[in-house]
């Protein structure tokens, strides 16, 4: 799971209506961390994210890790359930920030500089393989 390259991010938001957006991670038991980079987003701000707001009047998330393969019993997921928060300084932050930096060149290219960071605390794990 942790050299798994992209994730989905699952929100809801009040009601419990569910917002799903792939992500980059790094995982360090017992956080995930998923950057707010500087990747094209649908708005101007990044407070006004969906996930962001929903983060912020709900809490609980899930991110989802999987591997297809057509080969069927080379399936597997992994579902990380749990709190998100959202890290914008300190040395938490700039610790999320190296993890994800080193996982990922591309950062190399858009560097993440103060990007805010999504923590997942991890509370439940649930996993299947083929």
């Amino acid at each position: 799971m942790t050299n798994a390259r992209e994730a989905h991010l699952a929100t809801a938001d009040q009601y419990a209506r569910p917002h799903i957006v792939p992500i980059v991670f790094a995982y360090e038991h017992p956080f995930l961390f998923t950057p707010i980079d500087a990747k094209r987003k649908s708005v101007s701000d990044w407070r006004d994210l969906r996930r962001i707001r929903n983060i912020e009047t709900n809490g609980r998330a899930a991110v989802l890790v999987d591997h297809y393969e057509e080969i069927w019993t080379r399936c597997a997921w992994v579902r990380l359930d749990g709190v998100a928060d959202l890290l914008t300084t300190g040395e938490e932050h700039r610790h999320a920030l190296g993890l994800l930096a080193a996982k990922y060149p591309q950062y190399e290219r858009m560097p993440l500089r103060d990007a805010p960071v999504i923590r997942l605390r991890i509370e439940h794990i649930a996993q299947w393989h083929g």
